[in-house]
């Protein structure tokens, strides 16, 4: 990836909450917008529960893709994304997004993570680093020093 002319940074890890916080504080930091994509897809459904029970996986997939492609046409912002939305839409991101994988401890997972993201943790780790441009792993869960070490990455990059 050509990084000199990145204009989103995109953050992906197994655990939504602990990713926003660091997407708050990574924004902030580098006087960013702050956008969380599942938000924005709520946003799209209003009720994404009952939407999901009354349509099809088709249809779902369709608004996710609208949703990635509207998050691809924001400039200057840092963004947060779940496991599925990410794995089925990387496709749609531009080429100026910086897409870094923060990889968690299986234990903070466990702990605050979704139960299938527990189950096939070594699965949707693997996944995700095969489509990401960075991975930040880490064993200290704390969200300033995993910020300090995306900013190490984006750093290296430019």
């Amino acid at each position: 990836m050509k990084t000199n002319d990145v204009n989103k940074i995109l953050i992906v890890s197994l655990c939504n909450d602990f990713s926003k916080e660091v997407g708050n504080v990574l924004s902030q930091t580098l006087g960013m917008m702050f956008c969380d994509i599942d938000d924005l897809f709520e946003y799209e459904l209003i009720d994404k529960d009952k939407i999901q029970q009354i349509s099809s996986k088709e249809y779902m997939r369709e608004r996710e893709r609208k949703v990635m492609r509207h998050f691809a046409s924001f400039e200057n912002v840092v963004g947060v994304v779940g496991f599925e939305e990410f794995v089925n839409n990387t496709n749609v991101l531009q080429q100026r997004t910086l897409v870094v994988f923060v990889n968690l401890p299986k234990s903070y997972v466990e702990e605050r993570g979704k139960t299938i993201d527990v189950i096939a943790y070594q699965d949707r780790n693997r996944e995700i680093e095969a489509k990401v441009d960075a991975v930040v792993s880490v064993r200290k869960v704390d969200t300033k020093f995993v910020c300090e070490k995306i900013l190490d990455v984006l750093r290296k990059t430019l």
